[in-house]
């Protein structure tokens, strides 16, 4: 597939992954199984790690679905896209992000590349692996205040789920940013923050909720992000009630089963 990969963003990067992606003759997706560490496989996508230029490397493979998708990927709009701009944008305000390095589009589908964190987990996987107390309050606390932040700086994240939030020992970086949005300022509302940032709440909530987080875990998480946003926690609470019972309900019917509720 000699030349098919086209650079759409990060021009160094992206010849140093697209020389490596052209040499294969059997595909992106094969590629991508071969020579990374492979972390997700699925129908519409890859993920795995890899190392270039001495660094480590996240890739994300996205499948075209259709057609009309692979057209939209070769004019410039797709989740990788999306999901580089938004880092760019949030890294100019000052949030932590893996830094972007290259989106390019290949055939069949576009590939992302970002920096990767190294010695990092995501939250859902430290919590399976049970914190100590001391642990748990830490990472409550720094994701409630980094989830502030977010929407101070006037973003919403659109998948805000425990895997999103990686963990390197020191402090969270955001990840999964396709669905982030920039948030217009609320005026003369009982609350700092719009819709769209009290469903990040709400499924920050669901996942805590399903991993059985205590009271208390939960509401370190809260005192925080209140804190920082300078919010009132009740009429926060009252917010996020209708965004979560509809993700219970659709988590019910996926995956079946219920948990206890923290709110």
């Amino acid at each position: 597939m000699t030349g098919a990969s086209r650079i759409s963003r990060g021009t160094g990067w992206g010849q140093s992954l697209a020389s490596k992606l052209d040499e294969s003759s059997s595909g992106v997706a094969s590629w991508v199984e071969q020579h990374t560490r492979v972390m997700k496989s699925d129908e519409f996508s890859r993920v795995g790690m890899l190392e270039m230029r001495g660094q480590p490397c996240f890739l994300k493979l996205y499948l075209a679905k259709s057609r009309l998708q692979q057209l939209g990927y070769r004019l410039g709009y797709g989740r990788g896209i999306r999901s580089f701009d938004s880092a760019l944008e949030l890294a100019a305000c000052g949030l932590p992000v893996p830094e972007p390095l290259t989106c390019l589009v290949v055939k069949g589908g576009m590939v992302l590349m970002t920096e990767g964190i190294a010695n990092s987990s995501d939250l859902r996987a430290l919590w399976l692996a049970r914190p100590t107390p001391a642990a748990a309050a830490q990472l409550m606390a720094c994701a409630g205040s980094l989830l502030a932040a977010l929407h101070r700086a006037g973003f919403s994240h659109g998948d805000c789920k425990w895997s999103n939030l990686l963990w390197n020992g020191a402090q969270f970086y955001l990840v999964d940013l396709e669905a982030v949005r920039t948030i217009k300022p609320v005026r003369g509302a009982l609350l700092p923050i719009n819709n769209r940032q009290l469903l990040d709440v709400a499924r920050y909530t669901v996942d805590a909720e399903r991993l059985a987080a205590s009271q208390t875990d939960y509401g370190v998480f809260m005192d925080s992000y209140c804190a920082a946003l300078d919010c009132d926690r009740e009429r926060l609470l009252a917010g996020i009630r209708p965004d979560l019972q509809a993700i219970r309900k659709r988590h019910r019917e996926n995956y079946g089963g219920d948990h206890t509720h923290l709110v």
